[in-house]
């Protein structure tokens, strides 16, 4: 009688904890397939083609969406999916931590993208007569000098204009903007002739094969067009041999 009652309890309270387990333990779902169905919106304004991609993360995989935005893919509860429209932001959405349902419905409200872009400032080819009329007027801002006769009525006028640093500045600051005058013509000249396909330079090349060049200020000036286009040609020629040789 003992043993018959201790098996009854025994079996009582292994069925009470297998009920108990049961109740607890909650199915998982995350690895069960679930069906996303709904479309993507821009509320700010009609739209009558949206050029959608639903794209499944987590695989790697994707799927493109109707014209209308509406879409329709099934995937595992668990997987990220991202929602792809060309010129809005792309957003994502998990069902990992939501309720299991075979089928969710959703709307998706697109942002626009907004892309901040450095200031650009776009220059007009110049014309052969506007870069003739430039070449010649290239000059050197004048910076006063005592000489000749100037140099005995005033000695010590002569001596601090061709000594004193500051005079010697203002010399170097006149060459420096002469030369700089001369870099920017040469190098809308330049422009012109890469725009007419007459040279090939790239952008960053411009500087170096200004250097290359030295134009002599006497020939920048009085050269016809068609003598500068044959020599900046030919000097780009072995430009490029000695860049290709690498010397």
């Amino acid at each position: 009688m003992k043993q018959l009652l201790g098996l009854f309890f025994f079996c009582f309270s292994a069925l009470t904890f297998a009920q108990t387990d049961s109740t607890v333990a909650k199915p998982n779902f995350n690895d069960s397939l679930i069906t996303i169905k709904g479309k993507v919106v821009d509320t700010t304004k009609m739209v009558s083609f949206y050029n959608v991609m639903i794209v499944n993360k987590t695989e790697g995989k994707g799927i493109f969406g109707s014209y209308d935005g509406s879409f329709s893919i099934t995937v595992k509860k668990s997987d990220l999916i991202g929602f792809s429209v060309t010129g809005y932001k792309t957003q994502t959405m998990s069902f990992k931590n939501k309720k299991y349902k075979k089928e969710y419905q959703v709307t998706i409200y697109l942002e626009m993208l907004s892309v901040t872009a450095k200031k650009v400032i776009v220059k007009p080819y110049k014309t052969l007569k506007e870069l003739q009329e430039e070449r010649a007027s290239i000059a050197k801002r004048e910076v006063p000098q005592i000489t000749g006769i100037n140099i005995l009525q005033s000695p010590i006028s002569a001596l601090y204009m061709q000594f004193s640093k500051r005079e010697k500045t203002k010399r170097m600051i006149a060459d420096m903007e002469y030369e700089d005058q001369k870099r920017e013509v040469v190098k809308e000249i330049l422009r012109v002739y890469v725009h007419n396909d007459i040279i090939a330079l790239e952008d960053d090349e411009f500087d170096a094969f200004i250097t290359f060049l030295n134009l002599n200020e006497h020939f920048l000036k009085t050269a016809t067009d068609y003598e500068l286009i044959v020599y900046i040609k030919y000097k780009f020629e072995h430009f490029q041999k000695i860049n290709s040789e690498g010397f």
